[in-house]
């Protein structure tokens, strides 16, 4: 049994939700802080309280009142062969008399002349009883699965109308009187109702084939599955659980209570009784959390049992282990999760909370991919972490937004997932760099995207706030040639649907060697360039060069001063050298000099040739240093710059 489908009403952040679909297997649930991803969480596990939605809407003034109750609308998918398994494992009530045409016609004349009508009116039951059977095991052997959709209120409270569908699960029309009769299994694996000889009555003997219990609803076979489903659901959040001790009971079974209460008891229990299963437990522990070498449940004087964690090889070396309350809050999470793995058969339903805010990061991975070990059972799990989502390589990924005070939900693709990250590859980065960004400025290489924060922060005075700037891997392949319409394909892909990327994209590049028409076309397309051919044309000072070198090149006798940097710059602005590929001499004028030349090129030169050819230029580290130097000492001389970059955040935004 799995939840297929969810909607929220009028519950926290929620006044209602949209309709959320599930899957077996692992769903993952992302949004921003106060998102509302808690409150899913909570309903989640049915059980939750009355906290209706508080905003302008539910109340308009101060006298308002919120008249609704919070409530959920939850579909579950039910495997027949569960139902059939349940049957015969449980002797409770079963199915109601079906509403057959003649059990009414009788029923109404048997209140009017019951003496007259007895005998068509029980046979009239016999009738409807057997229908109901005949229908419910052509139910049963049907192999769909059963689809329920129930409204449930705070505190597991079902409203009536749902009520009556778990009586049957709307097999057939139901007479429903309170009267039941109880399923079974017959030796020959057959459906049939307990049965009776007779039946007396005032005026003697009469027969009657079925036994009738006058019972209630929540004794029926639907309500009782629902019950054991929702007995099965586990949450776990970032709390240190307090279970490494418990009373052993005498009459204990092996099923882990939902709050997880009863570890220790359930893990003394599969250590004596199936120790091959004991050390595939410790085994995945380790696996996740290496620094733990075995568990143990040891049995105290006072009917306690214990959880003791080893964290030696020495397992001779009692001494040594220590209680389970004594270690980190995430291994009480890790040892109940792990647990429900290895013991269960039956399905179960696992909710966790940000593993990641509990968990080691590359524990946290492992855990994902334990779980993943186990696909027959349904997982919740909330997050902010990419790797997490891409580890988990879920089944459903739900996107929560909260806007105008209301937590809204959406469903997004894994496939499409999948494919972005294909799109980010190309573009040389991961999941990880983009989600939770707000914007993203996608820039030139490396050395861009470790300066131009530094120049918005500091001479441009913005704030990034929900602002990444990343950059793009070979724009010379992305923007020219066969791939040059890929940016776009990307630009589209990353900012439309339920994405769990930024809505909002912006480019800014250099614009070395692209002629003047390739330039105006991709503007068109939404791509902004530099002023300057290149970042480094920006960096030409003659005072942070000079500081740079002598800062990298201690080994200079005489350390390298400002003249002659500037005279080093000078001499190539009047050969008019280093031109960029397709400038002619004639085309280069003391006015536009910096805008024909390549800045990095000449940087390479100046560094080898000033320090004898030991000195290297490398962009990510010196043209870093030539920033640094300058937003702190010379930051006008980057202000140009600066508001380039912040004009074109504004378009991106």
């Amino acid at each position: 049994m799995f939840i297929k489908k969810l909607q929220v009403f009028n519950y926290k952040s929620y006044l209602d939700s949209g309709l959320m679909e599930f899957s077996p297997g692992i769903n993952i649930i992302v949004g921003r802080n106060n998102a509302g991803k808690t409150s899913l969480l909570e309903v989640l596990t049915l059980e939750f309280e009355n906290h209706p939605h508080r905003s302008l809407k539910t109340l308009p003034n101060k006298l308002s009142s919120i008249q609704e109750e919070s409530k959920i609308q939850i579909t579950l998918n039910i495997d027949k062969e569960e139902v059939r398994s349940f049957i015969k494992k449980l002797f409770i009530l079963g199915i109601p008399r079906a509403a057959t045409e003649n059990y009414h016609f009788f029923a109404d004349k048997y209140e009017d002349d019951p003496d007259k009508y007895h005998d068509q009116y029980m046979s009239a039951i016999d009738e409807s009883v057997r229908y109901a059977v005949r229908q419910f095991k052509d139910f049963l052997e049907n192999p769909d699965f059963i689809q329920t959709s129930l409204f449930l209120q705070p505190n597991l409270k079902i409203e009536n109308r749902s009520l009556i569908k778990l009586l049957n699960f709307e097999s057939y029309k139901q007479a429903f009187e309170k009267v039941f009769y109880k399923v079974k299994y017959d030796d020959s694996d057959q459906i049939v109702i307990e049965e009776t000889t007779s039946y007396s009555d005032k005026d003697g003997i009469v027969q009657e084939p079925f036994v009738n219990y006058n019972g209630k609803i929540q004794e029926s076979i639907g309500y009782k599955l629902f019950d054991k489903f929702q007995n099965r659901i586990y949450r776990f959040q970032a709390e240190r659980l307090n279970i490494g001790i418990c009373k052993y009971e005498s009459k204990a079974d092996t099923n882990l209570k939902s709050n997880a209460s009863n570890l220790a008891e359930v893990l003394f229990i599969l250590q004596g009784k199936i120790p091959g299963m004991f050390a595939q437990f410790n085994k995945l522990v380790s696996d996740i959390l290496p620094e733990i070498k075995w568990i143990s449940v040891v049995m105290r004087d006072d009917a306690n049992v214990e959880v003791l964690v080893w964290n030696t090889d020495n397992l001779h070396r009692n001494d040594l282990s220590l209680p389970l309350s004594s270690c980190g809050s995430g291994v009480s999470q890790v040892l109940a999760i792990l647990y429900i793995l290895v013991s269960s058969e039956e399905h179960r339903t696992l909710i966790i909370d940000e593993p990641q805010s509990f968990l080691h990061p590359g524990a946290a991975k492992k855990l994902i991919e334990t779980i993943k070990q186990f696909p027959q059972h349904q997982y919740f799990i909330a997050t902010h972490s990419p790797e997490i989502i891409t580890s988990a390589n879920p089944s459903t990924i739900i996107k929560l937004q909260y806007q105008e005070c209301e937590t809204t939900a959406s469903v997004i693709n894994p496939k499409e997932i999948e494919s972005q990250n294909e799109i980010l590859a190309e573009l040389g980065v991961r999941l990880s760099d983009v989600f939770g960004a707000d914007s993203i400025l996608w820039v030139e290489g490396q050395t861009e995207e470790k300066c131009f924060p530094l120049i918005l922060e500091k001479v441009a005075k913005t704030t990034l706030m929900g602002i990444k700037i990343l950059s793009v891997n070979s724009t010379d392949a992305l923007l020219d040639g066969k791939r040059s319409d890929l940016v776009f394909d990307i630009y589209t892909k990353l900012t439309t649907g339920a994405s769990l990327f930024p809505p909002a994209i912006g480019f800014i590049f250099d614009r070395e060697s692209k002629t003047e028409t390739k330039i105006q076309e991709l503007k068109k397309r939404g791509v902004t360039f530099l002023r300057l051919p290149m970042y480094e044309n920006y960096l030409l000072d003659s005072e942070a060069i000079s500081v740079t070198i002598n800062e990298e090149a201690t080994w200079l006798e005489i350390p390298i001063n400002i003249t002659q940097v500037h005279q080093y710059l000078d001499k190539i602005k009047q050969e008019k050298s280093y031109r960029l590929q397709g400038v002619k001499r004639e085309e280069v004028s003391d006015n536009n000099w910096l805008a024909k030349i390549h800045g990095a090129k000449i940087l390479e030169s100046m560094f080898q040739e000033l320090c004898n050819n030991k000195l290297e230029f490398r962009k990510t580290k010196h043209s870093y240093k030539l920033t640094e130097w300058l937003v702190e000492n010379k930051p006008n001389f980057l202000s140009e710059l600066a508001e380039e970059l912040k004009n074109s955040l504004n378009k991106s935004q």
